[in-house]
This record gives C-alpha cells, sequence and structure tokens, in this order.
C-alpha cells in the first residue's frame, strides 16, 4: 500500500488531503502542531451555537468578540478568534527566532487549520497576468480551482468580477449587502461603463462561508459562532471521522530526509520533548511559507545562508460618503468583506490591485480618533459611522517589501537552529504604486460617492500581511539550488514535495489563499502519477 505524510493542517496541507483521499489504496498521516481553541472558551462557543441570536447571553458575547489587539501603538492589531490568541503563540514552532524590530513575529502558526482559523475567507483567483513569471499557466490549475471549490463552502455573485476572475464552480447565493455596500453597488452598476473604462471593476466578495446558514450577526471576524466560515480544520476533522488520515497532533517536525526507498520526517512531541520518527513514499511539506523554510534549511543544514521571501504588503484605506447609510452599530449584517474591487492603474505592467470593502464591526470604533470615542460625542460618531467605510488591499509582491530570512548554526546539540528575520534592503519602494492608486481611487469618487481618507492610508510593517512565498519557487528545471520543479521539489530530492506558498513563484494583490490551495491539490494530483521518484 503507498503511503504519504503531510506536515501541516493549514489550506495547502487540506488540498494535498483532498487529492490524496480520493485514493482509497493511499495511506495518509498527517503531522501537526494542532493547537486548538482553549477548552473555557469552546465551551462558551457550543453554548451560543446551540441557541437562536436572541437567547445569547451578553456575558458569553463579551468572551467570544474580543477585538484585535495591537502589541505596539501604531501596529497593525492582531486578530482574535473566539476571544483567543492561539492561533499565533509559540508553542515550539517559533523559538528560537529573533526577528528585526517593527516587524510582525507571529510568523508560524501552532493553530489547527493553521491561519485559516482566523482568516477573513476570500476565495479569489489570481489575475492571468500573475502567471507570466509561473512555469505553469492559468489554464494547469483550472481543474484544481474547481476541485477546491467543489470541497469547501464558496458563496459569490455572478457579476462584472467574473469576467476578470472566472467562478470556477457553482456557487451559493452570496450573503446579503449592507445598506453602506448595497449604496456603492448601485451607483457602480449606475455609472458602469464608465468606471470599467477608468479602470474599476466591482463586484461582490467571493468568501468561503455557508452563506445559507448565516444570520448576519456580525461576529465573523472574531470566530462564527456556528462555524459556518471555512477552515482547513474542516476538512482535516471530515477526514479523521471517516478514518481516511492518521492524524497526530502535537508535535513539530524538525528534520526531514529521502533515501532511495522512503522520505522520512523526524518530529519532537511538544508535550514531552521526545523524538518520533516517520518515513513513507512521499512527503508533502505544508508548514507555512516561513515554517516550510525554516525546516528545509535546518534539514538540508544550510545554516548563514539568506533566503529572499516575497510578501504581498497589506494596506488599509478608510473611505467616508456623503450619503448616510444608517447606523451600523444597530444593522443586521456580516462583518465579511462585502464589496471586492480591482483596479487597474495606468502606465502599469502589474496586474489590478486587489480591495475588499468592509462597512462595519466594532474594531472600527477602536480606529476611530478619540475625541469620537467619548461618549459626549456619540451623535457625531454615529454620523460618522454610518458613512464610513474602510478598504483592505494587499500589493503584488513585485511592488512589495520582501522579507530576508537566515537559519544560523545551533549552539547547543539539542537546540534547534535559530532563525532570523530581517528587512530585506533591496526591496522594491512601494510609495509610488500607492499614490498611483489614490488617484485612481479620487478619479472613481464622485460616481461612487466614496471619497477615501489619503492621509489615513497606512501600509502594513513587512510580515503583517500573513501572505509571504517564493523562498523555492517553481522555476524551469534546473534552474538553482534553492528552485523547485513543477511539483515541488528541490534538485537534491525526490520523494519530498513542498506545496505551500513557498514554491508560488510571485503572489497577486488578489487574495492567495484560494490559488496556494489549487498549486497544491496539483502538485499532490500530479505526484500520484509517479510509479517510483525519478
Amino acid at each position: 500500500m503507498p503511503s504519504a505524510i503531510i506536515i501541516g493542517s493549514g489550506p495547502a496541507a487540506a488540498a494535498v488531503a483532498l487529492a490524496l483521499e480520493k485514493e482509497p489504496d493511499w495511506r495518509i498521516t498527517v503531522l501537526d502542531l494542532g493547537l486548538e481553541l482553549e477548552p473555557g472558551h469552546r465551551v462558551v462557543v457550543e453554548r451560543l451555537a446551540s441557541k437562536s441570536r436572541d437567547h445569547w447571553a451578553q456575558e458569553d458575547l463579551l468572551i467570544v468578540s474580543a477585538q484585535p489587539a495591537a502589541a505596539a501603538k501604531g501596529e497593525f492589531p492582531e486578530k482574535r478568534t473566539h476571544g483567543s490568541d492561539y492561533p499565533f503563540r509559540d508553542v515550539g514552532q517559533l523559538s528560537p527566532m529573533a526577528v528585526e524590530r517593527g516587524l510582525a513575529d507571529a510568523l508560524i502558526s501552532p493553530a489547527y487549520g493553521g491561519f485559516s482559523s482566523v482568516w477573513g475567507a476570500q476565495v479569489l483567483p489570481f489575475p492571468e497576468q500573475a502567471f507570466e513569471s509561473w512555469p505553469i499557466s492559468r489554464a494547469e490549475l483550472t481543474s484544481h480551482y474547481r476541485s477546491v471549490l467543489s470541497a469547501i463552502p464558496f458563496s459569490a455573485a455572478v457579476d462584472d468580477l467574473a469576467e476578470e476572475l472566472p467562478l470556477h464552480g457553482i456557487p451559493r447565493s452570496p450573503l446579503p449587502l449592507s445598506p453602506r455596500a448595497a449604496d456603492v453597488a448601485c451607483r457602480y452598476s449606475r455609472h458602469r461603463r464608465t468606471l470599467k473604462r477608468m479602470g474599476l471593476v466591482l463586484g461582490q466578495s467571493r468568501l468561503a462561508v455557508r452563506s445559507d446558514d448565516c444570520i448576519t450577526c456580525g461576529l465573523c471576524m472574531t470566530g462564527c459562532p456556528y462555524s459556518l466560515i471555512y477552515s482547513a480544520a474542516d476538512t482535516f476533522d471530515e477526514l479523521r471521522s471517516r478514518g481516511r488520515i492518521d492524524y497526530h497532533g502535537g508535535v513539530v517536525a524538525v528534520d526531514i530526509s529521502e533515501t532511495a526507498s522512503h522520505a522520512k520526517v523526524l518530529a519532537r512531541e511538544i508535550g514531552t520533548g521526545r523524538e518520533v520518527s516517520f518515513d513513507a513514499d512521499r512527503l508533502f511539506v505544508g508548514c507555512g511559507a516561513i515554517g516550510t523554510t525554516r525546516l528545509v534549511l535546518e534539514s538540508l543544514r544550510r545554516y548563514a545562508q539568506d533566503v529572499v521571501l516575497q510578501e504581498s504588503a497589506l494596506f488599509t484605506l478608510p473611505f467616508l460618503s456623503i450619503r448616510s447609510s444608517g447606523d451600523p452599530q444597530v444593522q443586521s449584517t456580516h462583518a465579511l468583506g462585502q464589496l471586492s474591487a480591482l483596479v487597474t492603474l495606468p502606465r502599469s505592467d502589474v496586474s489590478p490591485l486587489h480591495l475588499q470593502m468592509y462597512t462595519y464591526n466594532p474594531a472600527f470604533l477602536d480606529a476611530l480618533p478619540e475625541m469620537l470615542r467619548s461618549e459626549f460625542a456619540r451623535p457625531l460618531r454615529t454620523s460618522s459611522l454610518s458613512r464610513l467605510s474602510v478598504a483592505l488591499g494587499y500589493l503584488p509582491s513585485v511592488m512589495s517589501p520582501r522579507l530576508r530570512v537566515r537559519l544560523n548554526a545551533p549552539t547547543a546539540t539539542y537546540q534547534r537552529a535559530p532563525l532570523v528575520v530581517t528587512r530585506d534592503a533591496t526591496s522594491p519602494d512601494p510609495r509610488p504604486i500607492l499614490r498611483a492608486l489614490a488617484g485612481r481611487l479620487l478619479s472613481f469618487a464622485p460616481r461612487l460617492d466614496l471619497w477615501p481618507i489619503l492621509p489615513r492610508l497606512q501600509l502594513s510593517a513587512p510580515g503583517k500581511s500573513y501572505h509571504w512565498g517564493g523562498s523555492f519557487p517553481h522555476a524551469a528545471s534546473g534552474a538553482s539550488d534553492f528552485t523547485t520543479d513543477r511539483i515541488g521539489r528541490l534538485a537534491t530530492w525526490r520523494r519530498i514535495h513542498l506545496v505551500d506558498a513557498a514554491v508560488m513563484p510571485n503572489l497577486a494583490s488578489t487574495s492567495f489563499t484560494l490559488t496556494m490551495m489549487a498549486n497544491a491539490h496539483r502538485i499532490a494530483t500530479e505526484s500520484l502519477s509517479l510509479e517510483s521518484p525519478a
């Protein structure tokens, strides 16, 4: 019986599992840190899920709806899920690690489901232009986009966005728009031809959500009480319930290797420190781009060698409208992205920039100027919120700051090699593209009644987007020691496949999770056709 090991439980690992489990003769083992929500918080979530919204206790809501928290003033806040920070904790996967001051430091998630336990659920594919630097075409990913979307909940509308970014499946009905988003969508429809000529395509957000069961309670960004937002953990739960995978949680992989006959993983139990080994015919590494980079460098003993990691940098920009759409604090709506915009910049060869429009969640209150947060300013605060929207966007990796990763040699026999993460001094300057975007958004404003507050445009610190990749990119055969072939193999390995964003040659502005999953599904599918490693 052929066998495979998957390291990790994030979206890429889940996509590999979806591909492998269709082959009934394959034995699948999953090794994972697997940290889950604390029992106390889980009890509260289960209590909420067992009741209708009208019967939720206020004390329970206060526990599970904790808002994002910034480690320092001026930094982008770190999300919470059901009131917990467990997706960002260090249980052995980070230490020892030194991160340059000002950079995000929770770079490898220990969570069951990885960072999908706390994501925004956007599932857009990459545009055609993004694949120009890939040795794989978008057409080659089409069937894998479809396979992934058929296996996860997927809500979307057939709109202008689908002309640029195909749906790749039959979606559930989209979530209902908030009054503010509906007003913007109506204005776009009225001026559609002009706005498209100007470089704007607008549509409803595509979300990995069971939209038909949503009660629009507004808790999406802090954790859905009914678990309607997809997490990669859902895929593994389903496979575990059918006995299709052998899941080992509470372990961190510290070394991978292969022989002529099998691939091998050396893992360490988090609770005891005991080392255990596993072997299989094939090994699929999906630890997240930085986790995978660390594991590969450590396994190959490639110390004191810099590896550049690409990022799709995150930025936020608030908008005000002249027309009020009512107090969002009393409106029943979902808090995920409401609208998605693709903005084509003039005289630019980069793929369109993607912006996700949010119209309200309680975190907006914390971001308001202090004078508007006082009780005395309630009328003015309500008036402001009734006109406020916030766009969250990502720059393509070719226009984003980069990270530099180095693994230093361990100083003790049983110590893991320390990872050092710094800014890459040769990174491109993102300011020109942000200025061009600002000008384009100003030109749309009169027709959409959506006026960007440009002084509040904020680019996140490097690493904060959690959209990283490209440390071992797919490339033509034999390009370098640190490039991979089309099925994620470094030149030194035949049985070990890297499957997460570490192998993506570049990152588009659109959300990267769906493309990462489709590519991982492709790698696993193509590897099944290999009778024996070449």
